[in-house]
């Protein structure tokens, strides 16, 4: 068999250096089962339409079956330096086993539309797989959180302390945006399930193929309406990529918050030994490597999106071999997400938390909002409110003093309304107390937050 289908138009071999450029196998071997899939599906139905017989559709199911053991076992060594990809390669090794009757199975299809079918197969099927894991991803959260629900801690806003909150509502505050990070992977399988196959090169098959068989058999939702668009858009893996950035922008910021809670400066919770690492010259160093690796490699998987963005933005229509390069950039976001979403279910399940340090890191100019609001309660506008606050902060700071160390009659001397305010104004218990609204940092809101969360991740497909 030739080992190039399209050789035959041609009086001289490819240079060897265009034909290394050219191979695609060294990557897209990880196509092989949806490949031998739609060749069994395929096959099946050139059988019905009196392409090939019973006995040689027999022989095709047979071989595959074979093909597909041995290229579990032995993978690329199976395949001569000359073959171009792992369509081509399975169709050479077929042709080997069966001989010419394989060559009856391309009939009617194109590599154009049969590689965007494999890609769109194998995504799917990775979507799942990401999913999965970004399932106990965001249970380990919700577990922690409800672990550890009454465990104050500094909230910051520019990096400085702000007001106090609940440790379980920080941790929460991740579980959401991972949350739309899932639901947009679900959504988008509607658009990844959309099969090219029987658009051929990009006129559509000229056989009497029934697409709604081959969409059935191959398990997809729906079929795409036009063979040009089929072959050429690739709009469904730069909308997984651009899903799976976003999902990284999340990581890479809960990474950086995790990196700097849990210095010594923090101390706020310890990373296992599982997922640190120490210093080639300094005996004292343990580094948050798991954590500034999510980081790292979040930019890598931007930069796949950024990648592909560039090589088909200005692409004509139909299939060109541009296109070849869309698939190391999915096939490393796919792997180099899974990798980062278990590591750090690691990290989180062996966890950590110095809920002494939190509590202590609390400052208690962080407790100033809480005079201000007493103030607006009391009918004094509130920017007043604030500046008289604000007041108070600056002659503490001056002085040397805690703002919790003031008195009832300090406070007084700065605005007659202090008379009422209780004395244990600043108790991080009350504080919380006041923020039950919904979404708030209240133990009972944050009650209410995961028993959501917990309904909603149950419920995730």
């Amino acid at each position: 068999m030739s080992k190039k289908a399209w050789e035959g138009r041609f009086k001289e071999k490819n240079d060897p250096l265009f034909e290394k450029m050219n191979r695609s196998l060294d990557f897209d071997i990880r196509l092989f089962k949806e490949d031998i899939l739609l060749n069994k599906v395929y096959s099946k139905e050139l059988k019905r339409i009196g392409i090939i017989s019973e006995e040689e559709l027999e022989l095709i199911i047979n071989g595959l079956d074979k093909i597909e053991k041995e290229i579990e076992e032995k993978g690329i060594s199976l395949f001569t330096s000359d073959i171009e990809d792992i369509h081509m390669g399975i169709e050479d090794l077929l042709s080997k086993r069966i001989g010419d009757i394989a060559k009856k199975m391309h009939t009617g299809k194109s590599r154009n539309d049969q590689v965007a079918t494999d890609v769109r197969l194998y995504l799917l099927k990775e979507i799942n797989n990401i999913k999965a894991i970004l399932k106990d991803f965001i249970s380990c959260f919700i577990d922690i959180a409800e672990n550890n629900i009454v465990v104050p801690m500094p909230g910051y806003t520019h990096l400085r302390q702000a007001q106090p909150v609940l440790f379980s509502h920080y941790l929460m505050s991740f579980v959401w945006p991972f949350l739309r990070d899932y639901q947009r992977l679900s959504d988008s399988v509607k658009r990844v399930s959309i099969m090219p196959l029987g658009s051929a090169a990009l006129a559509g098959s000229a056989f009497p193929l029934d697409r709604e068989n081959l969409r059935k058999d191959l398990g997809f939702l729906d079929i795409s309406q036009n063979s040009m668009d089929a072959v050429s858009s690739r709009d469904f893996i730069l909308e997984f990529l651009s899903i799976i950035s976003l999902l990284c922008i999340n990581l890479s910021r809960y990474a950086e918050d995790f990196i700097l809670y849990s210095s010594e400066h923090f101390n706020f919770f310890e990373l296992s030994d599982k997922v640190t690492t120490g210093s080639s010259i300094m005996p004292n160093k343990k580094n948050p490597d798991s954590l500034e690796l999510t980081r790292g490699k979040s930019g890598r998987i931007v930069g796949s999106l950024m990648s592909l963005l560039t090589v088909t933005k200005s692409l004509p229509s139909t299939y060109n071999k541009d296109l070849q390069e869309d698939k190391e950039p999915l096939f490393d976001a796919i792997d180099t997400i899974k990798d980062l979403l278990n590591v750090n279910i690691i990290l989180l399940k062996n966890l950590k938390i110095n809920k002494e340090n939190m509590l202590k890191s609390i400052d208690s100019f962080s407790f100033a909002t809480e005079l201000a609001d007493f103030l607006a309660l009391k009918g004094v506008p509130f920017r007043e409110a604030h500046h008289i606050t604000g007041k108070i902060v600056s002659d503490c700071i001056e002085s040397k003093k805690r703002l919790t160390d003031l008195k009832k009659e300090d406070l007084i001397s700065y605005c007659e309304k202090f008379k009422d305010l209780d004395d244990n104004w600043h108790s991080i218990e009350k504080i919380l107390q006041k923020r039950e609204i919904k979404g708030g940092t209240g133990i009972n809101s944050v009650k209410e937050q995961i028993k959501m969360a917990k309904s909603i991740l149950k419920d995730l497909c």
